[in-house]
């Protein structure tokens, strides 16, 4: 089982595009239900631009709000789009989404 953004990663790397994303969306299904999603976010968020990006989407996928919440003004245009994706689903305050 991927718990690491290490592990995650590794995982990832042989993988083609559309694999990828549907690797990191279940994973982060899975992490969620055990209430472990948060530490691979962390992770993922202070590596490189690439990881930022998989933080996001699993974040979305999991409907991770607070984390979505607080990329609605990334700079990255593609964490920002997961983000206000997540605004769409998710009970973002439109306060939160105004301000971004």
């Amino acid at each position: 089982m991927i718990s690491t953004a290490e592990q995650l990663l590794a995982a990832l790397e042989s993988l083609p595009h559309a694999a990828r994303l549907r690797c990191t969306a279940v994973t982060a299904h899975r992490l969620a239900a055990r209430g472990e999603l948060q530490p691979l976010l962390t992770a993922l968020d202070v590596l490189g631009p690439y990881e930022r990006r998989l933080a996001a989407l699993a974040a979305l996928a999991a409907g991770e709000q607070g984390y979505l919440q607080a990329r609605l003004g990334d700079p990255d245009p593609v964490v920002r789009r997961y983000a206000l994706r997540g605004a769409r689903r998710l009970p973002v305050p439109d306060c939160a989404v105004e301000a971004a």
